[in-house]
């Protein structure tokens, strides 16, 4: 029985899609047409169009977001790319697609997997968004897939739904930490990979192969390349998704997360053994998206692209057992009550361990929870790894104060931070209760730059308003550490006003000072704080002007003898034009902006603001914004 789609409310355009087959199985045929009807839903701006379940699940770059509220229902292009590689699995109404779209008129790959039930609804849909304009470029000049992508394999020569999926697990287990030793034999002698687009087996250009400067990695095969060793940087490798297995055409894909601790100094490479490029100096995560084609029990095609996330993120769609992050508990304790120097002293011990790589001497609760930049982190992981330096507030020339909140049991630290060659700029909270470090929270903004191969920027991220090369010199904090006059206390509502103004980009209700200045990643405009937040000035704020909503705000400290206020929220920029004003160049992709703020109050009103800002993908919310309700 077939069955119209609703076509309620759509234009002529949407009145072309086709219908939608119901039947137990959803064959090839049927998902590919599903497909057809979610691309055309997109770029017509439609998600309502769709035959979706009630509880619907939608995931843009591994970030839960409501389905009307995602990015690319609004931006995407009128018609998408002409390239389109579609993998179905009617075994378990399945079917993904490799293509390109175009957002505000910039390319980008875009990988979409649909889940179809019984009924014919989509019940999930997972969406990677790779802005790499060069690479979309290659596929719509490739067109079409390579033909043995969509072949049918003779029944006689197929392997086994569960024998692709093994064989495909071979590829993800040698590459975590690379031994150059290990059985490398399931790659099939002319396997060839390719990313973006751009083929990187097998190829004679000479060209240096991504961020390294090896320009003889990309001329071996795939067997030889994982040989080499050289992919040991990545660490980990988790929550694999075998999600989609294309029995008939003996092809796989898969949804990956990798992970690169930071750790690795030096790799293997054709032209001897390199330091490792500066942008795997710090701890990153990347999501892996790749197709294999096997031959037999050999891979023979993949094709792959990557797109960053925030360092430890979990799967939205998590495959491994849930992972009990709490630390180990110690017996040391810091003194009943903890004051204002106990806090202070208990939080730079905290800095020092990580310095050391070692928490064993802290006096931690059994159940301590770490978060770094809203995720959940094992302690000892992230920046326990990497940091190698931490300003001193006992250096008046460095830039770094200690704050104090007894009331709360909350200690905090604002400096800059070294981790091998990177800067940052660390917010650090530490919480105290009876006696033992409950909770410990790092918002570390890292400098990025675009020096050689591709310098140390977060992976495909579009240019931010303000960037901060971690060059310029950042002066001290001084100033910050003066005390307020007696009787002076932080309003209540201060930081509420704050981000609501943030939001609205309307002063009105802020309390700043006529004085009040500010830096943004350590740029400072010519304009006075109330009028940056009113929209004035090219980076208002050092956030675009598009931004809508500010959420996912908290307050890390409150610091009342100190006058300071340590807190962080995510600023979406949906990239949708306010207006008739066309979108500058930091407005065009979407994104969401983790700021962190060192907010100094004198008399009761705002006299100095430091901003630090990061991109994440859009939607992004922390850890603690799931677990205490987004405000």
């Amino acid at each position: 029985m077939l069955l119209p789609l609703s076509l309620t409310g759509l234009g002529s355009t949407l009145s072309l899609l086709p219908t939608l087959a119901i039947a137990a199985t959803c064959d090839r045929k049927c998902l590919e047409s599903v497909m057809s009807t979610y691309l055309v839903a997109i770029t017509s701006h439609s998600p309502n169009s769709l035959p979706v379940t009630s509880n619907v699940k939608y995931v843009e770059n591994a970030q839960n977001i409501p389905l009307n509220q995602g990015a690319e229902w609004a931006i995407s292009g009128a018609i998408p790319g002409k390239y389109r590689h579609d993998i179905s699995d009617p075994s378990s109404g399945q079917v993904a697609t490799i293509t390109t779209i175009t957002e505000n008129g910039i390319g980008a790959i875009y990988l979409v997997r649909l889940k179809v039930e019984a009924d014919g609804k989509i019940s999930e849909i997972e969406t990677a968004i790779t802005r790499d304009p060069t690479g979309a470029m290659r596929y719509e000049k490739m067109g079409v897939p390579e033909p043995i992508w969509l072949e049918p394999v003779p029944i006689a020569q197929r392997i086994p739904r569960s024998k692709l999926i093994s064989q495909t697990d071979k590829y993800y287990l040698g590459m975590e930490r690379n031994d150059p030793k290990g059985n490398y034999s399931f790659f099939d002698k002319n396997c060839t990979r390719i990313e973006d687009g751009l083929q990187t087996t097998n190829v004679q250009t000479g060209d240096p192969y991504g961020h390294s400067n090896d320009t003889l990695f990309a001329s071996l095969t795939c067997e030889q390349q994982f040989q080499s060793g050289f992919l040991g940087f990545v660490t980990n490798i988790r929550e694999k998704q075998f999600t989609v297995v294309d029995e008939e055409r003996q092809a796989i894909y898969v949804v990956s997360t990798l992970d690169h601790n930071g750790t690795v100094r030096s790799l293997p490479d054709g032209n001897g053994t390199s330091p490792i490029p500066p942008y795997f100096d710090v701890p990153r995560t990347l999501q892996a998206v790749e197709a294999f084609r096997l031959k037999g029990d050999k891979l023979l095609r993949i094709e792959m692209t990557l797109t960053e996330i925030p360092y430890g993120m979990r799967s939205a769609f998590p495959s491994d057992p849930p992972t009990n992050l709490s630390g180990p508990g110690t017996k040391f304790i810091v003194p009943i009550p903890c004051n204002r120097t106990c806090l202070e002293v208990t939080t730079e011990k905290v800095l020092q361990a990580m310095l050391a790589h070692n928490f064993s001497a802290l006096p931690l609760s059994p159940k301590v929870q770490y978060s770094e930049n809203g995720q959940f982190l094992a302690l000892g992981n992230g920046l326990w790894l990497t940091l190698s330096q931490f300003a001193s507030q006992s250096n008046s020339s460095e830039y770094a104060a200690f704050f104090a909140d007894p009331d709360s049991g909350t200690g905090a630290y604002w400096g800059q931070t070294q981790e091998h060659s990177i800067a940052g700029v660390l917010s650090l909270r530490v919480k105290v209760s009876a006696g033992k470090i409950t909770e410990i929270e790092a918002v570390d903004v890292r400098a990025e730059n675009n020096g050689a191969r591709f310098g140390t920027k977060t992976l495909m991220r579009p240019p931010l308003p303000v960037e901060w090369d971690g060059l310029a010199d950042l002066g001290n904090l001084s100033s910050l550490l003066e005390k307020t006059e007696s009787g002076n206390t932080i309003p209540s509502n201060l930081v509420k006003a704050y981000f609501d103004g943030l939001e609205t980009h309307n002063s009105a209700n802020v309390p700043f000072s006529t004085t009040c200045t500010r830096r943004d990643n350590f740029a400072q405009a010519n304009f006075t704080c109330g009028a940056q937040m009113s929209g004035l000035g090219v980076a208002p704020n050092g956030l675009p002007s598009s931004t809508t909503i500010v959420r996912d705000r908290r307050i890390l400290i409150e610091d009342s003898e100190k006058g300071v206020v340590l807190a962080v929220a995510m600023v979406d920029n949906p990239a949708v034009a306010n207006g008739a004003a066309a979108l500058s160049e930091t407005e065009r992709l979407p994104g969401t902006y983790m700021v962190s703020q060192m907010i100094s109050i004198q008399n009761r009103k705002i006299e100095r603001v430091e901003g630090m800002l990061k991109y994440m993908p859009f939607g992004y919310t922390s850890v603690w914004g799931e677990e205490k309700g987004d405000e």
